[in-house]
């Protein structure tokens, strides 16, 4: 595959201890407080280039209100600890900016203005929050949802539809082997341990707000004394902070996500900030975008029970 320049709108900068990815502005498929079961006997074939990937990605996002106005079509983003508003889509509502608070990039730390509302995602009753501003150019879209709006919530994505459903409907449509697993918590999110890359074991994080998956810089060795042949790519990683960072792209046997197998499929291998905020520099870690999430027909994030549900391809 032809080395990719990748920008904000592909992965995105860290809020605390999350990673805030992009949409794209295409029109929204989603499914809040509806009965998911009926769905389409086709069977579910995984998108064969990252092109198609990004294409559904777009469509992977959530209806909500801001401040009683809307709905506006937001990312749902399991990789981020807070939620997020676009400049413009704020000031339209009128909402003033407040003080400023810290934003973690991909590349560092900006001080990020913030702007308080409320916010009601689906048939839940609206609460008070804080959001991050950022340009909407910048993160493609009106907003994200993250973690902050999430606990609690079951969150299904359904790849064969490209549609997202919030505590409704079947757990895990589709036809395929299923596969279920505990997860641990860590700084809310829902962290795999039983999850490695050519055969090496890893701390996997789900990150429904990235297009694409990438390793740190403890994988990345590791990887390359098993596999030393191994050609790289170098890319450059964007924030919305205007910060650059350098990234290497390569393509690795399977990997493993429980009982699951994915083939080979192109990962990044990046010195991130948001690495060094979780204290995973020195072991490897992963963060799964949807290029590997979409591997699966249906993946399923319970964030009530601390677990996480995969249903691969019926003719998988």
């Amino acid at each position: 595959m032809a080395a990719r320049e990748f920008d904000r709108r592909r992965f995105g900068a860290a809020l605390t201890a999350g990673w805030l990815a992009a949409a794209g502005t295409a029109r929204a498929q989603v499914e809040l407080g509806t009965d998911a079961s009926r769905l389409a006997p086709e069977i579910y074939e995984p998108p064969t280039s990252l092109v198609a990937v990004r294409d559904i990605y777009k469509r992977m996002t959530g209806s909500v209100r801001v401040g009683g106005q809307g709905p506006f079509a937001f990312v749902i983003d399991t990789g981020a600890n807070q939620s997020v508003i676009s400049a413009e889509l704020a000031a339209t509502l009128g909402l003033q900016p407040g003080q400023a608070q810290p934003l973690n990039g991909v590349a560092g730390v900006l001080s990020t203005p913030t702007v308080s509302t409320q916010l009601q995602l689906g048939p839940r009753a609206a609460r008070d929050v804080t959001l991050y501003v950022l340009p909407g150019e910048a993160i493609g879209g009106p907003g994200m949802l993250g973690l902050d709006q999430l606990d609690g919530v079951r969150l299904t994505l359904d790849f064969q539809h490209e549609t997202l459903t919030i505590d409704s409907g079947p757990e895990l449509p589709g036809e395929g082997a299923a596969y279920r697993m505990k997860a641990h918590r860590r700084d809310g999110q829902l962290t795999l341990v039983d999850a490695d890359l050519a055969g090496i074991r890893v701390t996997a994080f789900l990150d429904s707000g990235a297009q694409d998956t990438i390793g740190n810089m403890a994988l990345r060795d590791l990887a390359l004394t098993r596999y030393p042949t191994t050609p790289l790519r170098r890319i450059p990683i964007v924030s919305v902070t205007g910060q650059t960072i350098d990234a290497e792209f390569a393509d690795l046997p399977t990997f493993r996500i429980g009982g699951a197998h994915v083939d080979s499929w192109p990962i990044a291998f990046a010195d991130l900030h948001i690495f060094r905020l979780w204290n995973l520099v020195d072991r490897p870690a992963i963060l799964i975008g949807v290029d590997v999430l979409s591997r699966f027909e249906t993946v399923c994030l319970d964030f009530r029970r601390n677990e996480v549900q995969f249903r691969l391809p019926a003719r998988a």
